[in-house]
């Protein structure tokens, strides 16, 4: 028999032969600047150019022919760049990546008219094992697989290069058969799963971890000694409850392979103390967080750190960084095909980044943590991952991303949400809302939420059957559509440039080392779920209700030199456990500014690369002093705020955990149990100023303790904590958690504020105002408001008698303003009015700096120009009860 890479080898370059490349006909995809926005970017070969909102309708190649194509021919319908900014771009997942199924999938493409965009979707899965895999028990005896079903590949050579070749064979195949349309490809399903987690369990009853679904032996027992099915999924205890207790972990069989050891001690990050003898961690290493722990003690509470100090540990903590490493660099590899393919013209994107949700325990080894490492690839274009499943299918909660959603950004690539709401259309059982208006209300939530963060989204009809537009319920789905159109409409009218736009001033940094030092199996004993959860998940959602808008960054984007921080005045850094030097200089440099707070969570800086872990790294890097703490207490916290007494607290042990001792620190939060303080602020003297550092010794702070501390920091807070809010440039949305009558404030008196994504027509509120008072609210109800500006601009010399400047009016951006210029004084106040022109000349720098026409300078020659004689100049409000004339600039005559 021979070997399968001898086979696979022959395979490709049968392929090559068989399949040459042709010239590429799809379109040149990229990012562009609409009026601050980041937006798409599609010009089609020997064509015009189009920027779009970024927006795709996300269908299943194996969908009903009838179902798929009504809903394309919606999105057709009710999308269109000249009336809401959003040109129809249609996302399909093939079913399968076989030659029937693409022909099949580009016979009903062609059916569509006008051909929307496309931006294909599949999973790196194939036929074929390319080795074998096994997987380790936690005493170090191999088990070979049994064939349950799950994916047997590695990332070994042979498998990237019959991924290459995959890529290859489909997106040439699709090009021929779809024209100038293919713009985009999104891989998924890379080894383990479309996340990249771990996908084995661990069988209680055989004290081993699990194979796969359906094989031998795979029963798991709860405490009451029922016998059920196990499951694999990192979501699921062995309860079959989500959070419950008994926390497994899943491991790559492929980990220890020959393979996959030799990867790892030849990749060049390893300490020099893991190269003699080197070998793969095993399993008892990767979960025993406890120095020196026999694996037959690893049912119990061990810890929740990988100390360096123990070598075990460091080979543990670099082997979850490895395989992390390798699935982004089989990810970027695959993609970088794709670039090549296409000529560089199409867009790639991946699933990965789940560091906010969806992982819980697994996020150790899900091969999540080298989001930075991806970012930094130019073979990727987008990050894509699901919304919070936990929170956000339901209305009255914010729509939050599993991903660190805002870090793309500074990388100038972008940030979709997979959005797979169940809306009223789905079958029943499987609807998340029942009605067509919760429908609405949910969808166009999450879609002013994803524009007012700048990034994209797709509805993706998962369950093939008519989600997002059925054709045996016309009427509901036309509303739907039509409803919608004015959400997309609103995000088109958003002004991130606007001159008194607003910017976010809460951010998180969440670290995408420190989990990589975090033990597998159950970290906090009986309590992994909620730890995790609360380091993650629950302080997303808490901090969302804070009645401000929040950003999401990676601790590393520190380092990237354009990252906006001017108007943040309250940082979290959620989980910062391990900090290397670099990264607590940049937190010096770009965070301990004077007026700024600093909110770190426990154990912050408890790590500093491999050295041993210690209490005192988190008094250097938090400015507060900090003790150990003894025993295992259960770590309940009481909080005064505002002379009001709340509990909170994690409400479980933690190992290790930490009091306050720095006397110079003010308490805020004292252990109801253990005693001492677990919460306290200190004032710091910095450089250049004093800023504010708090140290949470515990996670879970309770929504009113995050509330007051951001009072405390300076925050504009538009609502009451609980609502959700979510703001940026002119525009904030207000999501209602409960009913009731409900004050908005403004940062700043706006001489018109409308309600916004509303169907019809935008509605008029009010006419130089700060507020808006007792506004009505079903729980549930999104609605969004948009203030408008004077125009802006700037007067910027005279050159003999020719007066050089720019001019626009926010409001309405592509439209050229008029200039009215007086002699000898201001207008009103002595002034002559001396000439009226139009400021429709091209200023190209003006064009990209705010990411709008081109037709906004003047260079107008006065008849003229008496020495020393000052010349002011106004630009002009083009709309009928606008916000008024503005001064752009005064200049002498020479």
């Amino acid at each position: 028999m021979r070997h399968p890479s001898s086979v696979l080898a022959a395979v490709i370059v049968l392929l090559a032969v068989a399949r040459p490349a042709a010239a590429w006909t799809g379109p040149q995809a990229s990012f562009d600047n609409k009026n601050g926005r980041q937006v798409l970017k599609l010009c089609d070969q020997g064509g015009s150019c189009t920027l779009s909102t970024p927006f795709f309708l996300a269908l299943v190649s194996s969908e009903a022919a009838a179902t798929f194509l009504y809903e394309a021919r919606l999105q057709l319908a009710y999308l269109s760049a000249s009336a809401n900014g959003v040109t129809p771009v249609l996302q399909v997942h093939l079913a399968s990546t076989d030659d029937a199924t693409i022909a099949a999938l580009v016979s009903t493409l062609n059916q569509l008219s006008p051909r929307p965009y496309l931006y294909v979707r599949y999973y790196m899965d194939a036929t074929g094992t390319f080795e074998t895999m096994q997987n380790l028990n936690l005493q170090g005896v191999t088990r070979a697989d049994t064939g349950g079903g799950l994916s047997k590949y590695s990332l070994s050579e042979p498998w990237l290069e019959y991924q290459e070749a995959q890529i290859t064979r489909v997106l040439n195949a699709i090009d021929a058969g779809y024209p100038g349309k293919l713009m985009g490809v999104n891989v998924g399903y890379e080894n383990g799963g479309e996340w990249f987690f771990r996908p084995y369990g661990y069988d209680l009853t055989q004290a081993q971890p699990m194979v796969g679904e359906g094989v031998l032996n795979n029963q798991c027992v709860d405490p009451a000694g029922n016998v059920t099915p196990c499951t694999t999924f990192p979501w699921v205890n062995d309860l079959g409850t989500t959070g419950g207790p008994i926390g497994r972990q899943q491991f790559y069989v492929s980990d220890y392979s020959a393979t996959a050891t030799a990867g790892f001690c030849s990749w060049s990050a390893l300490p020099s103390s893991l190269l003699a003898g080197c070998r793969a961690a095993n399993l008892v290493e990767r979960n025993n967080a406890a120095p020196g722990q026999s694996g037959a003690a690893l049912g119990l509470a061990r810890g929740v750190f990988l100390d360096p100090a123990d070598l075990g540990s460091l080979r543990a903590a670099y082997y979850n960084r490895y395989a992390a490493v390798q699935n982004v660099n089989a990810i970027t590899r695959v993609l970088a095909k794709a670039k090549q393919i296409s000529g560089n013209r199409i867009l790639t994107s991946a699933f990965y980044g789940y560091l906010n949700d969806g992982l819980n325990v697994a996020m150790a080894n899900s091969g999540q943590t080298a989001l930075s490492q991806l970012l930094a690839s130019s073979s990727i274009d987008i990050v894509a991952a699901p919304y919070s499943y936990a929170f956000s299918r339901a209305l009255g909660n914010p729509f939050t991303s599993q991903g660190i959603s805002d870090s793309p950004r500074v990388g100038n690539k972008m940030y979709f949400d997979e959005d797979d709401t169940r809306t009223h259309l789905a079958p029943p059982g499987v609807q998340q809302v029942t009605t067509l208006w919760d429908s609405i209300r949910i969808l166009r939530r999450n879609l002013l939420t994803a524009g007012l963060h700048d990034r994209g989204s797709w509805f993706l009809d998962l369950g093939q059957t008519g989600w997002f537009g059925r054709p045996d319920m016309d009427s509901d789905s036309q509303q739907l559509w039509a409803n919608l159109t004015s959400a997309f409409s609103a995000v088109n009218k958003l002004q991130l440039n606007a001159p008194n736009g607003f910017k976010a001033q809460v951010a998180v940094f969440t670290d995408d080392l420190s989990p990589s030092y975090v033990a597998g199996l159950s970290p906090a004993g009986e309590n992994s779920y909620g730890f995790s959860n609360d380091t993650a998940l629950i302080l997303t959602d808490a901090l969302a209700r804070l009645g401000t808008p929040v950003k999401h960054y990676l601790l590393s984007d520190l380092l990237q030199p354009n990252l906006d921080l001017s108007a943040i005045k309250l940082a979290v850094l959620n989980n910062a456990w391990n900090v290397p030097t670099n990264l607590r200089q940049a937190i010096d440099a770009k965070l301990r500014t004077p007026g700024r707070t600093l909110l770190f969570v426990y154990a912050a800086g408890y790590l500093n690369q491999d050295a041993a872990a210690s209490p005192t790294g988190i008094s250097a890097l938090t400015g507060i002093t900090v003790a150990l703490g003894t025993g295992m207490p259960v770590l309940g916290e009481s909080f005064n705020v505002n002379g009001q007494n709340i509990a909170g607290g994690p409400g479980y042990p933690l190992t290790p955990w930490f009091k306050i001792t720095d006397a110079a620190a003010t308490s805020l939060g004292t252990y109801t149990t253990a005693g001492g303080t677990s919460l306290a602020r200190k004032t710091i003297a910095g450089p250049n100023g004093t800023y504010t550092s708090i140290f949470a010794a515990a996670p879970a702070l309770p929504l009113p303790v995050l509330r007051k501390l951001s009072e405390d920091a300076g925050v504009f807070h538009f609502t009451a904590m609980g609502d959700i809010v979510e703001a940026a440039g002119n525009m904030m949305l207000v999501h209602a958690a409960t009913t009731g009558f409900k004050t908005i404030s403004f940062p700043q008196s706006m001489s018109r504020i409308f309600e916004t994504a509303l169907y019809p027509s935008d509605t008029l509120m009010c006419n130089n105002c700060a507020a808006l008072a007792q506004l009505p609210f079903n729980a549930g109800d999104t609605r969004a408001f948009r203030w408008t500006s004077a125009p802006t601009g700037n007067f910027e010399l005279i050159s003999g008698t020719t007066l050089q400047g720019w001019a626009v009016d926010f409001d309405v951006p592509d439209s050229s303003i008029a200039i009215n210029t007086y002699i000898g004084g201001p207008f009103g106040l002595g002034g002559t009015f001396q000439a009226g022109f139009a400021a429709s000349g091209a200023r190209p720098d003006v064009a990209a700096a705010f990411g709008i026409s081109p037709n906004h300078g003047f260079s107008f020659q006065l008849p003229s120009c008496p020495s020393g004689q000052p010349i002011y100049a106004y630009a002009l409000d083009p709309e009928t009860g606008g916000d008024g004339s503005a001064f752009i600039g005064v200049h002498t005559c020479p």
